[in-house]
């Protein structure tokens, strides 16, 4: 059990404290984070706060942001947070770094290791092939996934289809996420709801289009940018937009990996995939 309890008026925390833990007690603690580095400056994005602070622990922060924990307990403390001490840190015998016990029981032959850093580097996205090959992995086994990043979007889509899930860092921008298949109902959905996210033609989006005159239009072309930056781009974009504006995007492939991410918000994506590589995105606000 990770230390996160409160000692009086002060929440006691330690390296392995999730930071969504973190805000839920003191949302000043959203800018004292962001403002140590710029790869954290992220965590005041609303959506991409969501996807980042759940899967990510204090000690996984620093380490993004290429600071130090001491800079992270320097920034907090000042809220009101008290860090516990080594020995605390080893509550109930969890020691630093320990797997969970069903990677640890894992054997070599229920491990799928698959990296995708050549395909990434190539320009190709793996996520197709990570479902394929989680689809096909029989329930209690492990597929690991070595990436130069940190898949959150991936430990999100995976964790909605039943995944357990477990990072390790072994080097900078060598990542190690392991994810372990339970056995998950058979009716549980595997795509994004499909009342917000419509498929056109030319003519179609054409349509859509019109509505948003370019003076409503903002426009984004990540076809350039390398993973994860094109997810990222769009959703520090998204709580931009004023009202009755629409977010126009050049992408070269239907991101999938977003659409999961705002099937839960109030975003309607309108996608029109004039040929391979080359994908325009529609994106509205619901109300």
């Amino acid at each position: 059990m990770l230390v996160h309890y409160k000692e009086g008026t002060a929440m006691v925390i330690n390296k392995h404290t999730r930071v969504s833990e973190v805000i839920k007690a003191n949302a000043d603690s959203i800018a004292a984070i962001a403002e140590l580095a710029k790869p954290l400056h992220k965590l005041k994005n609303p959506l991409l706060r969501r996807v980042m602070a759940p899967r990510v622990t204090l000690a996984e922060a620093a380490a993004i942001g290429g600071c130090s924990l001491a800079d992270i307990r320097a920034a907090l403390e000042p809220l009101g947070f008290q860090f516990s001490d080594e020995a605390a840190d080893k509550e109930d015998g969890q020691e630093k770094g320990q797997r969970p016990d069903w990677l640890a029981a894992a054997e070599d032959g229920a491990i799928d290791l698959f990296d995708v850093r050549e395909l990434i580097e190539s320009g190709d996205d793996p996520l197709k092939a990570i479902v394929q090959r989680y689809r096909a992995l029989p329930a209690r086994n492990v597929l690991c996934i070595v990436n130069s990043f940190i898949p959150y979007p991936l430990i999100n889509l995976l964790g909605k289809k039943g995944a357990d899930s477990f990072v390790e860092t072994v080097a900078d921008n060598v990542h190690y996420t392991w994810f372990f298949k339970r056995d998950v109902p058979a009716e549980q959905t595997e795509a994004p709801e499909g009342d917000r996210v419509t498929m056109h033609d030319a003519s179609s989006f054409d349509r859509v289009l019109a509505a948003y005159p370019e003076t409503r239009r903002i426009y984004l072309d990540v076809r350039p940018l390398p993973m994860p930056q094109p997810m990222e781009t769009i959703l520090e974009t998204l709580p931009t937009l004023a009202p009755g504006q629409a977010l126009f995007v050049q992408h070269k492939r239907v991101p999938l990996h977003l659409l999961e991410e705002l099937a839960e918000q109030a975003y309607v994506v309108h996608i029109y995939e004039v040929v391979e590589g080359d994908v325009k995105l529609l994106i509205v606000g619901s109300n």
